[in-house]
């Protein structure tokens, strides 16, 4: 099978676009971190690279595009090269389902989720109301309507979002007149009541309406001038919760079983010890890059094992927490 490894934000996907610093950061640390775990494997891998990033790409062969390139075009031209596509994206304006539409027409296989899924995921609002459904805890959320300004604490965060963008902090009318000019008119947004307490991730491997736990990350958040942002990660975090991690893995794949792959499940530790989940990620996570040197699994090897219906129990060959550095200060 020949690989072709896409990860939208360092490949080419935003060609006639500024690169955001952050966006393209977390979207670096997926990619290498996943070539590594294919190069181990001895497969042919093609990785697509945007002739603005220069980093060393351990891949054989890698297609860079520039500025003058038309991505689909290339990628259908050139479709007798790869069997398969790992595509990387965020869900934001739909990218991730158009990309996995537009190679599911080619007839290429997908490391992905079901369309299906796939577009429930993109809709955090519909995700949780669809969760609430099976008896999960999850953050209340709200479709914000503009120029009314609820009193409390709030979070702000775009209906598609992917991670920290767009997404704000609000306690005062200042707050709001300060991130007003900020919004897009062309963004339909959502609230979320500010809940204290910590983020965390758990990484997973879900098929057929199962799924395999595979490690709890902690996300360290800040807040900056009313906004978010996802300063690290510890990967493999909290391993005395393993069984409850594991129930609440289990509990989301019987709710969406069309879930398939590496899937992450954002959630929010209450003060009061309450476990509300925040979002469902259907695609590689920031917290991938450590997932190898801290549990030893090499996951791409197992979610390249279900293609032929191969869910294997999880060997970890060595235990520790990691910390993955996600944003850095100016």
């Amino acid at each position: 099978m020949r690989l072709l490894v896409f990860e939208f934000i360092t490949g080419g996907g935003l060609l006639n676009e500024p690169l955001p610093d952050s966006l393209c950061h977390e979207g670096s640390l997926m990619r290498t971190a996943l070539l590594k775990d294919l190069h181990s494997l001895s497969l042919p891998i093609i990785v697509l690279n945007d002739a603005r990033i220069s980093e060393p790409l351990l891949a054989a062969v890698v297609w860079t595009v520039g500025a003058e390139t038309n991505l689909a075009e290339i990628l259908s031209v050139r479709q007798a090269e790869y069997d398969a596509v790992w595509l990387i994206s965020p869900e934001t304006q739909g990218i991730l389902v158009q990309w996995q539409q537009f190679f599911a027409d080619l007839g290429k296989t997908v490391c992905l989720s079901s369309l299906e899924a796939l577009k429930l995921c993109q809709d955090k609002i519909a995700t949780l109301e669809h969760l609430q459904r099976f008896s999960l805890a999850c953050v209340p959320s709200q479709v914000y309507i503009k120029d009314q300004y609820p009193v409390g604490e709030w979070v702000l965060k775009p209906r598609d979002s992917v991670g920290c963008e767009q997404t704000y902090y609000l306690a005062s009318s200042g707050h709001w007149q300060n991130i007003s000019s900020f919004l897009s008119e062309d963004t339909e947004y959502f609230l979320q009541p500010y809940i204290k307490g910590a983020v965390f991730s758990l990484s997973a491997l879900f098929y057929q309406g199962t799924a395999r736990f595979i490690c709890c990350n902690h996300q360290q958040m800040q807040i900056k001038n009313q906004q978010f942002q996802l300063m690290a990660c510890d990967v493999h975090v909290n391993q005395e919760h393993t069984e409850d991690y594991q129930l609440l893995c289990s509990q989301v794949a019987q709710a969406i079983p069309e879930l398939w792959g590496y899937i992450g499940i954002d959630f929010i530790e209450a003060e009061n010890g309450e476990r509300l989940i925040l979002e469902i990620n259907p695609r590689l996570t920031s917290s991938y890059a450590g997932i190898m040197q801290a549990t030893g699994i090499n996951v791409a090897q197992q979610v390249l094992d279900l293609l032929s219906g191969k869910f294997s129990p999880l060997v970890k060959k060595q235990s520790q927490s990691i910390r993955i550095e996600i944003h850095k200060e100016s």
